[in-house]
């Protein structure tokens, strides 16, 4: 097979799917897998009749991996919640999230321990959202008590997380940070990192500036207006305020570029890229495109090491099956399937139709760049229009042309971005001149936004 972890892939991701349609019991798909991996080891040289076993496997490990990821540990929190009544719990736990605090209150996912009600305590599991009316500084990883009522989330994406229960701490006597921390070290770097940027960028530029920044950089979209957000919606340009494999492309450049100008060997230099793409990974959240560009660019750095050509299909197969072992109920998130098939699209269509339409027979470097540029946007656009079509209710013709202006206006300012943090710890001189930079560059793609969203026939309604 020419791309086996892609048909691997691919087969985990139907055993996924058939969980939802399969009433099975698990204790006989334990039994079968285990037979399955005791066959492959004895036909192992045999390779038709073992990879027909082996994509067998991978389909009852995506069917295993969903059926378990629906049950609910009995010691979890939610068996021992009555949500209908208005009785007030109190529970012990560390905080799993960084805290978000908007209008005096703060928001964050704490990790149950224990749990305590009006007539029982127990020690148990599970995460729940918080809110809490404070303006006091949480820290990643404390262990905190809390007391409050508990009711179902209203959104359905916190149900897709694991979290089955939100939290109301009306009063901080409610709320006790305990003598301990759970927290990993290497997360509560990447948010102090993380944090550190946040204040460089709201200090340098317009706070409107700063939050596409931090959109772009950070994958933090909480203080960019409804009205912006509308807008690119409308010209198929969202995606840019989203942190993406062209982000992390740009922090794996930029440290290569650093430690090969300082002549770090190659393999310690890699090494470092690794190390400092995963903090980045960590700091942003680890949303789909982060993980997938991530992964990717970890396998592409370790080819050279391990003396093997890069591939792309496989490289985004792996992607695909780490993020579906860690959550398989990612494969119905419109994140990852907007995400995989935009590349996807791109790495095959793209070719195709570049060689149908000749671009390389154009001679014009700058005519050539826009074709080229046009035709990846058209490769995206066709994989993914009817995704948006179908969750968004939405179709807009305007968004090959409007990826063409805006994807390298994004990608100017996420350099400013980048430059600015830069220019904060050793070129501060510069600091005045990247942030004008930077706000004009912001100015620009807004209102080049704005004016294709305006155009006749850019958008429809469906």
């Amino acid at each position: 097979m020419k791309h086996p972890l892609a048909l691997f892939t691919l087969f985990f991701c139907l055993g996924i799917i058939s969980a939802g349609w399969l009433a099975v019991i698990l204790l006989p798909l334990y039994f079968l897998a285990a037979s399955l991996i005791i066959f492959c080891t004895k036909i192992i040289n045999k390779k038709p009749a073992f990879n027909i076993f082996l994509l067998g496997l991978f389909f009852l490990s995506g069917l295993i991996l969903a059926r378990v990821d629906t049950q609910i540990p009995r010691s979890h929190i939610s068996n021992f919640i009555d949500t209908y009544g208005r009785q007030v719990y109190t529970v012990k736990g560390f905080i799993k999230s960084q805290p978000r605090y908007n209008s005096g209150q703060a928001v964050f996912i704490c990790r149950i321990q224990a749990v305590k009600g009006s007539v029982f305590s127990r020690a148990c599991c599970g995460d729940i959202m918080v809110r809490l009316k404070s303006n006091k500084s949480l820290l990643y990883g404390s262990a905190v008590l809390l007391r409050g009522g508990l009711s179902r989330p209203y959104k359905n994406y916190l149900s897709s997380q694991g979290i089955y229960l939100m939290m109301s701490v009306k009063n901080e006597a409610d709320f006790i940070i305990l003598n301990k921390n759970y927290g990993f070290w290497l997360q509560k770097f990447a948010f102090f990192l993380k944090e550190h940027i946040e204040s460089i960028f709201s200090k340098a530029v317009h706070p409107l500036c700063a939050a596409i920044l931090e959109a772009m950089i950070l994958g933090e979209k909480r203080n960019i207006p409804p009205l912006i957000i509308n807008s690119m919606m409308r010209t198929g340009t969202v995606h840019i305020l989203v942190v993406s494999g062209f982000n992390v492309g740009i922090v794996a450049f930029l440290i290569n570029l650093m430690l090969k100008a300082l002549r770090v060997p190659r393999r310690v230099r890699f090494a470092a890229a690794i190390f400092l793409l995963l903090i980045y990974c960590l700091a942003t959240g680890g949303s789909n495109p982060v993980v997938r560009a991530t992964v990717m660019a970890i396998v592409f750095l370790l080819a050279p090491i391990f003396k093997r050509e890069p591939d792309i299909a496989n490289s985004l197969s792996i992607a695909a099956f780490f993020i579906l072992s860690l959550n398989p109920r990612q494969l119905f998130d419109i994140g990852f399937q907007l995400s995989f098939l935009s590349v996807i699209f791109i790495v095959y269509l793209y070719p195709k139709i570049k060689s149908f339409c000749r671009i390389d027979s154009l001679k014009i470097g700058f005519l050539k760049y826009f074709a080229e540029a046009m035709m990846v946007s058209l490769a995206a656009w066709l994989g993914t229009m009817g995704l948006v079509a179908y969750y968004f209710k939405i179709f807009s013709p305007i968004a090959v042309l409007a990826n063409i202006f805006i994807v390298p206006l994004a990608t100017l300012i996420t350099l400013c971005g980048f430059s600015l943090v830069a220019a904060n710890f050793i070129l501060h001189p510069l600091l005045s001149f990247f942030s004008a930079t930077t706000e004009f560059t912001v100015a620009l793609l807004l209102k080049t936004n704005a004016l294709l969203a305006n155009l006749p026939g850019a958008y429809f309604y469906l």
